[in-house]
């Protein structure tokens, strides 16, 4: 077996490349900074107050619950309002009206003969009335005269003054005629006709 010669190769170099240096910029010197320190803030301490003695209770007694009591159920009762009545406006009562009552005594005087008889002229006559007293004073008598008599023997007298005409009696007083001057009783022309 024949062994070929050896094949010597040249190794290719590569030209060598060109790198311009990178060039690092200047550093500027470092800021120094002084830091803000607050003022310190005082907090005051505080204090615990001494623990007081415990209190004891003395335990409370047991008794029994009340017995239950079930609450009245209120049902309200309805009722409907009364009617509206309008108030009566208020008048005051009319007085009616009342005469005037006039109080008066008349009458005729004559004078009797036998079975004849006829009216005196200037007669008069006499009227006593008893007036109530006030308390503790005695009863007052009132004593009233007629006018004389006309030429029918007729009078007339007013008594409105007198209260209570009924204690009142009429009596014959005087007579002008002298065949005539003696009252009788006839009519009770002497004790008084009561008026009533």
């Amino acid at each position: 077996h024949t062994l070929s010669p050896p094949v010597y190769t040249k190794p290719t170099i590569s030209l060598p490349v060109y790198t311009p240096p990178v060039y690092k910029p200047t550093l500027s010197p470092p800021v120094y900074t002084k830091p803000t320190i607050p003022p310190p803030v005082y907090t005051p301490p505080v204090y615990k107050p001494t623990p007081s003695h415990p209190v004891y209770k003395k335990s409370p007694s047991y008794s029994p619950p009340p017995p239950y009591v079930p609450k009245p159920t209120y049902t309200p009762s309805y009722s409907p309002p009364p009617p509206y009545v309008p108030k009566p406006t208020y008048a005051p009562p009319t007085k009616p009206y009342v005469p005037e009552i006039l109080k008066a005594v008349d009458g005729i005087i004559l004078c009797k003969i036998g079975y004849e008889t006829y009216p005196i002229l200037g007669a008069k006559i006499k009227i006593e009335c008893t007036e109530p007293a006030s308390y503790g004073e005695s009863k007052k008598v009132v004593v009233i005269y007629s006018d004389p008599t006309n030429y029918k023997g007729y009078f007339y007298v007013s008594l409105n003054n007198i209260k209570d005409i009924a204690q009142c009696r009429v009596k014959v007083y005087t007579s002008p005629l002298e065949t005539c001057k003696n009252p009788t009783n006839v009519n009770k022309g002497l004790t008084g006709v009561p008026l009533s």
